[in-house]
Order: structure tokens, then sequence, then C-alpha cells
């Protein structure tokens, strides 16, 4: 009964200290939203597309009745692995518009922030074709 019991008791606590180990959910790293007011929708959409095609990518396909676009990066042949996709989402909210980035690195470790980086980079593209 004691050896039952003390083996509950490591059952529980192994448990518990399971539970307690912090958890990063990774899509914080990939995904970011900004949000600009005194821009029309269009404006928005239009700065989206200059700045997709100033990072090397080529839009897969658009709906901008729902705001949707999904790009590819331009094939570079010294890729070793699938090239990089994004997505974005562009929608109106209250009196802002709301662009949401998302990128994918199929097949590859995201050790030196490669993700992180593109978003950046989008973010400071797409400011510099609101002005």
């Amino acid at each position: 009964m004691r050896l039952k019991a003390l083996g509950l008791g490591f059952f529980l606590l192994a448990l518990a200290g399971c539970a307690s180990l912090p958890h990063s959910d990774p899509i914080d790293i990939y995904q970011k939203t900004h949000s600009y007011k005194n821009c029309s929708f269009g404006e928005v959409w239009s700065a989206v597309l200059a700045s997709i095609d100033v990072m090397d990518f080529v839009v897969r396909s658009a709906k901008k009745d729902v705001g949707l676009i999904q790009a590819v990066a331009k094939m570079n042949p010294e890729l070793r692995h699938s090239p990089p996709l994004m997505n974005i989402v562009i929608r109106r909210e209250n009196n802002r518009i709301d662009v949401n980035f998302h990128i994918e690195l199929p097949g590859q470790r995201d050790e030196t922030g490669k993700r992180r980086t593109y978003a950046n980079r989008f973010f400071k593209s797409l400011k510099k074709n609101l002005k």
C-alpha cells in the first residue's frame, strides 16, 4: 500500500513537472500584424503588391474582395529547399486597415530568424510604399 502511494506520488510529481514546462508557440515569430490609419484599402493593396515584388516574390493568387494574397519566392537554382511562401491578409477594421503577414520556410529550420527578417523587410517596404 505504501509503495503504491509512493508510486502515485512520483507520477503526480512528474505530471506536475511536465505541465509547468514553458511552451513557446512558434507562430508568434512567423506572423505579424500592423495597422494603418489614413489609408484606403486600395492604397494598402497596391503597396502590398509592390512590397511583394521588391522582396523578389511572385504572387501565386490574389483575391482582392477578401483581401488575401499568396506569394512564393522566385526560385533560386542554388536553393536546396522549397521556396519560402508568403500569406498576407488585408482587412478593414473600423477606421484602420490591418495587414497580417505570415511566412513559411518549407523544410527549413529557422535557427537564424529568417522568418522574422522577412516580416521586418516586408513591413519596412510596405511603409515606404505607403508614403
